[in-house]
């Protein structure tokens, strides 16, 4: 009974002995599984994945380095990989949200040149990114720049799409509106005409991007001197706007503002004084006072007041307006430190 005793519990010993083994050999498995090298396109989904959700949470230096590690981790992907391209122009969204101009056009022209390699120059990609480097160039200053980027762009979505496809009339405002910047005002006047014509017989759905071209225009016919066609075209858009969406939606306040200003130009100072009265009221009730459009609205006002010699009521007005931008310029950088931390 000893011995037979004695030898079960060897036996019982060589099977801890071998799950132990067994255990061990498991483990190492998973560790060894776990540090082996993640394939490029497994990095690729995970990095742009978080840069995605750093950047939805505006934690916007965080989301630029794992949009960085995508880009690192695609360097083995097709020129023309459609990963590549989204990444990059997501990165370029990412630095013009931090007035990062030069760098996201550094983006925007890797990303038209990969598209003229991998597509060819009648692609419908590279009439977008053309069109979306057109607009930062543009809002930066550089509407000369910007032309035949608008220009080649219009070419292609036009042979692409047609002249009456809402992104066509887009790429067509848009040059009309850089050709308007450096003085080639015919031209601009054409586009802006083509772009309303395109846009009858459409429906209530493009209505408020009719009544956006028609102020446009109107901005237009005051650059010529044409303030009688200024005026009527200024009144159809507001009053379009207000058919659309509403008398206190934001463009009825964008569109008032110009109309004083065409009014100032006019020493049609009451009723300028009106309309910027107006124009403020809608911006407050949509944004608050301690904002962008109704500092620049009080800038214009303080303007207008200042040519009708209101001294003393010019100089309220643009202190109001400096207070405004003080305001914003704080509530930037507590913004900036907040999450500054949160990282």
């Amino acid at each position: 009974m000893k011995q037979k005793f004695a030898t079960g519990m060897r036996v019982a010993s060589w099977a801890l002995v071998w799950c132990a083994i067994a255990v061990f050999a498991c483990t190492t498995s998973v560790e060894h599984a776990s540090l082996r090298p993640k394939s490029p396109d497994a990095v690729w989904e995970r990095e742009y994945g978080r840069a995605r959700r750093f950047d939805s949470g505006g934690m916007r230096e965080d989301a630029e380095r794992h949009y960085r590690r995508a880009l690192d981790a695609g360097r083995t992907f097709g020129i023309g990989d459609q990963r590549l391209l989204q990444t990059r122009l997501a990165l370029a969204d990412l630095y013009i949200a931090q007035g990062r101009t030069d760098d996201a056009e550094a983006q925007y022209v890797q990303v038209i040149r990969r598209q003229r390699a991998a597509y060819g120059e009648k692609n419908e990609a590279i009439a977008d990114t053309l069109n979306r480097l057109g607009v930062l160039l543009a809002d930066d200053g550089r509407a000369s720049e910007a032309l035949p980027l608008f220009e080649e762009s219009l070419r292609l979505r036009a042979r692409i799409y047609g002249s009456e496809d809402p992104s066509t009339v887009a790429t067509m405002q848009n040059l009309a509106s850089a050709y308007h910047e450096v003085g080639r005002f015919d031209e601009a006047e054409k586009l802006y005409v083509l772009a309303l014509s395109a846009y009858e017989g459409r429906g209530e759905e493009v209505l408020g991007v009719a009544s956006v071209t028609q102020n446009n225009l109107a901005v237009l016919y005051r650059s010529m001197g044409r303030g009688n066609e200024a005026e009527s075209m200024h009144l159809h858009a507001i009053s379009l706007s207000i058919e659309i969406n509403g008398p206190r939606n934001p463009n009825v306040a964008i569109f008032s503002r110009d109309f004083a200003n065409l009014l100032t130009e006019q020493e049609r100072y009451p009723a300028a004084e009106a309309r910027y009265k107006v124009a403020i009221q809608i911006f407050i009730a949509n944004y608050g006072r301690s904002s962008e459009p109704v500092r620049r609205t009080m800038v214009d006002f303080a303007a207008m007041l200042h040519a009708e010699g209101r001294q003393r009521a010019a100089a309220s007005m643009a202190a109001a307006a400096g207070k405004i931008e003080e305001e914003l310029r704080r509530a930037s950088a507590d913004d900036s430190k907040a999450k500054s931390k949160r990282r």
